[in-house]
């Protein structure tokens, strides 16, 4: 996949966009509802024009969220475009709870469940675009 070539800040310092469809977010240190409301806000804002999105989530550094800020994630599932998530860095115990917080929305919302993916870094995450973009309904080349 190209580098990318428009790389376009949004309200939140750890939120970004990847034109034409890609939404970075990091998240860092402990996540409590009062931290996630912004980055939510950010993501939804620098998507609403978008058709579909695919949301690399960088949890590398991230420690610990509480449940509030997981619901408060979950509930957005139904807003917004059709997006694909790609979890990036996730040790097994964030894997194991990413894992059951998706099959739950996916269970709970069948018709906005997200293609869901776990990687390693930043390589596996552009590697997974094009297949991502197909489930999206999207054209695998910007």
């Amino acid at each position: 996949m190209e580098p990318p070539t428009l790389r376009t800040p949004t309200s939140h310092p750890d939120v970004w966009v990847e034109q034409p469809d890609i939404l970075h977010v990091t998240m860092r240190g402990t996540i409590d509802v009062a931290e996630a409301t912004p980055l939510l806000a950010a993501q939804l804002a620098a998507a609403e024009t978008w058709s579909h999105g695919i949301v690399f989530c960088d949890v590398s550094r991230l420690e610990w969220m509480s449940m509030e800020a997981r619901r408060a994630f979950a509930e957005t599932r139904n807003i917004g475009p059709r997006r694909a998530i790609v979890v990036i860095g996730a040790n097994a115990t964030l894997r194991t709870i990413a894992d059951l917080l998706f099959r739950a929305v996916r269970a709970l919302r069948p018709k906005h469940a997200s293609p869901t993916r776990f990687v390693r870094d930043l390589d596996e995450a552009r590697a997974a675009v094009p297949e991502l973009r197909r489930l999206l309904g999207a054209h695998s080349d910007p």
